[in-house]
């Protein structure tokens, strides 16, 4: 799967320095019904079932369920205060609270669409190369600076959000292209340059980043509580974040991107299988 050095190039917030955030990303927290711009829309196997059919899975008792995320927030809290240094712990109570790795997978909605249509663009270029694939994506290259393509293309990958979990999967991908953006401007790349880059890291990399924005959303509250100084809160995300990374690298492990349709039942399996070493029952 990559490196450490293209892993550890996002943020914890991403969003104040960032220099591919498009102008409304501070709102898009906000509901937002206007599609306009998405042109390129590959999720094509009826990604309104696979919304409902998330929700129809995520039934469980109420009183079940508040205990599980009563016991995921107060382990959370009990790791940030000092009082427990089992990080495996607290992320494997964590995916317990939505009801297993299964469920925690069919949760990721908004992950795995923009999961979906990255994964065509990057195929794409794989195919028939970084002009064509903008072109197919109605994205107009001439004249305009690789930062200007790349927040274009988060536009059209990650819509302006209808809900919070696309909202997380939009600030993943712009955390994500923003690693992408800096990698290429330390190797002084230009957008040709696109195509022989690793792309086997862009997808890895895309849900190791939504896994660990979707935890800090839920739980990140209980970090900043509790942590005795902004420090050891700092010090305690990045230690969260590599062990996802080092959990979710041997589901990637010889894997070639360039193999997957992308389908939804396919994109799932490759959530299901990283939440599934992330909570590490055994």
């Amino acid at each position: 799967m990559g490196t450490s050095s293209m892993y550890g190039g996002y943020s914890n917030g991403g969003s104040q320095n960032n220099p591919l955030i498009p102008p409304d990303f501070e709102d898009s927290g906000e509901e937002n019904t206007n599609d306009e711009g998405n042109e390129y829309n590959q999720e094509d196997q009826n990604s309104e079932d696979f919304d409902q059919s998330s929700e129809d899975s995520n039934v469980e008792k109420p009183d079940e369920q508040t205990i599980e995320w009563s016991n995921a927030k107060n382990y959370m809290s009990k790791l940030a205060s000092g009082k427990s240094t089992n990080i495996k712990g607290a992320v494997s109570r964590y995916i317990k609270a939505y009801g297993g790795a299964k469920s925690a997978s069919r949760n990721a909605v908004g992950g795995i669409k923009t999961t979906i249509r990255l994964g065509n663009f990057v195929r794409s270029i794989s195919e028939q190369g970084i002009k064509e694939t903008l072109d197919e994506f109605k994205i107009d290259y001439k004249d305009k600076s690789t930062k200007e393509i790349l927040s274009e293309l988060i536009n059209i990958l990650a819509p302006s959000p209808d809900t919070k979990d696309d909202a997380i999967a939009r600030k993943a991908l712009i955390l994500t292209m923003e690693v992408l953006y800096e990698l290429m401007e330390k190797e002084d790349l230009d957008i040709e340059s696109f195509e022989n880059l690793d792309l086997n890291i862009i997808i890895p990399t895309y849900i190791e980043v939504y896994i660990y924005q979707k935890l800090i959303n839920d739980l990140g509250s209980r970090i900043e509580s509790n942590c005795k100084s902004a420090p050891d809160a700092v010090r305690l995300e990045n230690d969260i974040k590599e062990y996802i990374h080092s959990k979710i690298e041997t589901v990637f492990m010889g894997k070639k991107m360039n193999d997957y349709d992308f389908s939804i039942k396919e994109t799932l399996s490759l959530y299901n299988q990283c939440y599934t070493v992330i909570e590490d029952l055994l």
